[in-house]
Parts: structure tokens; sequence; C-alpha cells
């Protein structure tokens, strides 16, 4: 199924900019043809063309399906940018085609990375969106402090951290009926003084296996469990 955005505007849905010449210059759609799109709202809707040209494609809908490729729990990594874009962008790819609400990039004391393009990433996130069948588009949100991340509340707090003190192992804590939260620090880990902040907010310190993981396979270890234990 090769699926598009759209808008949805009355009785008519308009494609997204960006999709037109993909849809009738690669694909050659023309009036008449059906395609399946989604709008980001979680829904399938299949759509008949009644206008095509250089800069638009629109027509009728039907919805198809609700919760289209929706998994059964909400899960938001909180992760901290890696000095290597591309590392970052691999995850987030990876992390959507498994199943994720919300990536939020976190600016650590030991971040060597503190400015992100978040509209290169919402490009990445729409991809494996469409990629992977599912109707909901996962959100990236600007990038914050860990100070700032931190007051805020977050139910399921989970902060995968590197030291040596007691930790859960995630699959202990995973609750299929609560939203989680998992933080992943930067290379170098978070510091000692951030996993403080993070246990005094309530945030439950976890491990991922016996191995020392470079941040991007951290979070996909993460996102991988939560998709296998709760998916």
């Amino acid at each position: 199924m090769q699926l598009f955005l759209g808008h949805i505007t009355g009785n008519e849905f308009q494609l997204d900019a960006a999709e037109v010449q993909h849809c009738v210059k690669v694909l050659r759609k023309s009036v008449g043809d059906s395609i399946h799109f989604i709008t980001g709202d979680g829904a399938l809707y299949k759509g008949s063309i009644s206008f095509t040209s250089k800069s638009k494609v629109y027509g009728s809908y039907s919805q198809v399906e609700s919760n289209f490729g929706a998994v059964p729990y909400s899960l938001t990594m909180a992760i901290a940018p890696t000095k290597n874009m591309d590392r970052i962008e691999l995850f987030v790819e990876k992390a959507v085609e498994m199943g994720i609400d919300t990536i939020i990039p976190i600016i650590c004391d030991h971040s060597e990375r503190k400015v992100i393009k978040a509209e290169r990433l919402r490009k990445i996130v729409l991809s494996a969106t469409k990629q992977s069948l599912k109707g909901r588009i996962a959100k990236v949100l600007p990038a914050v402090s860990f100070k700032e991340f931190i007051t805020e509340k977050h139910s399921n707090l989970l902060i995968a951290h590197c030291e040596d003190r007691d930790k859960f192992s995630l699959k202990e804590v995973l609750d299929v009926n609560v939203q989680t939260t998992i933080m992943i620090g930067p290379e170098g880990d978070f510091s000692l003084s951030e996993i403080q902040m993070a246990l005094d907010a309530g945030a439950k310190p976890i491990h991922l296996g016996s191995s020392r993981l470079r941040t991007e396979t951290a979070g996909l270890v993460a996102v991988a469990t939560v998709y296998q234990e709760l998916g």
C-alpha cells in the first residue's frame, strides 16, 4: 500500500504539497484513480482523485480504518541528541517504525550537540510513518534542557543510566495502561546531578542489559523492549 499525507476540508481531501509530485509525476496518478492517505490523526482514508495539477491533488474521500497501525501503548522518548546527527536520525526512523508517540530531544550536561534540526527529524518521522503503515504521526518536540524537562510532570518516568546503582529492568516497570516516558542520556551519560534530579522527581532508574550501549542503541533497545512486551 502506498500512503500519502493529506488534509481534509469539508467533504474533500487535498494532498500535502510535498506529496503532489510523487503522486502525479512518479506514480502517474490521475483523475478517477484511488489513493490511500493519512492526515496524522490515526485514521486511514481512501480518496478518489477529481483534480490534479503540478501543485494540487484533491478529491472525495471516505474513512477506511480508525487507529490504523496503532500500538496499544503510549511511549515518549526523551533522548539526548548525538554528536553525529546520522545516529539520532537512525533512532528516530526505527523508533517510529516500531511505535512511538513523542520524541523530546533533551540537552544534558554532557551533551556534545546542543542544536538539532527538528524539521529534518519531522520529515524522517513522516517517511517512517508511511513506510510502516501507521495513521498517527509521532510528535517531535523542540529541544529542551534537562532541567526544563525534569520540572514537568511525566507519568511512569524512567531514566536509563550507567551508574553502578540499584536499577529495575525495563520489563519490570512497564504498564500498558500508563503512558511511559523513558530518558536516554548523551555520550558520556547523564551527570550525577541529573540522575539525582530525576530520582528526586520520581523517576525510576532502569537498565537495558549488561552491555554499555551508545545513545541511539540504548534508545532503540528501549523502544524495541516496549514494542515486544506491550505491542
